[in-house]
């Protein structure tokens, strides 16, 4: 080996070395954890009692066996791919079908015409003024006309 390799696994196992002791002292200089140890309790609050109890008498660590198993009733990679690739195409059906180009608002006049024959077959239309004022006359005319029976004496 030259003096260059040499070199370079030196300062490599010195490194190497550092990052360890490093590791080391760190996890030995880690303090204990306790759950809510720094945390104050208001103690107007209706659950401070059951808080209090429960920082003074934690429940056990979790551990890697309280992990649950995997779920089996999960859909697969090629199910999610089918159901994403069917949503897509259903999405892209609503975006076709609903397009500006889809429909426009021509013939207006024709369909409220038909529209309004529907809704008045017979033809039926409000009183014009002159229609209101000639039934007015007419009835004046009438009641002037009109005798009153003869009083029953």
């Amino acid at each position: 080996m030259n003096g260059d390799a040499r070199t370079f696994w030196r300062t490599t196992k010195l490194t190497l070395l550092a990052a360890a002791t490093g590791m080391l002292c760190g996890c030995v200089a880690l303090p204990k954890i306790e759950p809510g140890a720094s945390a104050g309790i208001d103690s107007r609050s209706t659950a401070a009692g059951r808080v209090a109890d429960e920082i003074r008498t934690p429940g056990p660590w979790p551990t890697f066996a309280g992990i649950p198993q995997a779920p089996t009733d999960v859909r697969d990679a090629e199910a999610w791919r089918a159901a994403v690739a069917e949503q897509q195409a259903d999405g892209l059906y609503v975006q076709r079908n609903a397009a500006q180009s889809t429909w426009s608002l021509s013939a207006t006049e024709a369909f409220a015409a038909a529209a309004r024959a529907e809704a008045n077959p017979l033809g039926l239309q409000a009183p014009t003024a002159a229609e209101m004022a000639e039934s007015e006359a007419y009835a004046r005319a009438l009641r002037k006309r009109a005798t009153p029976p003869s009083s029953p004496r």
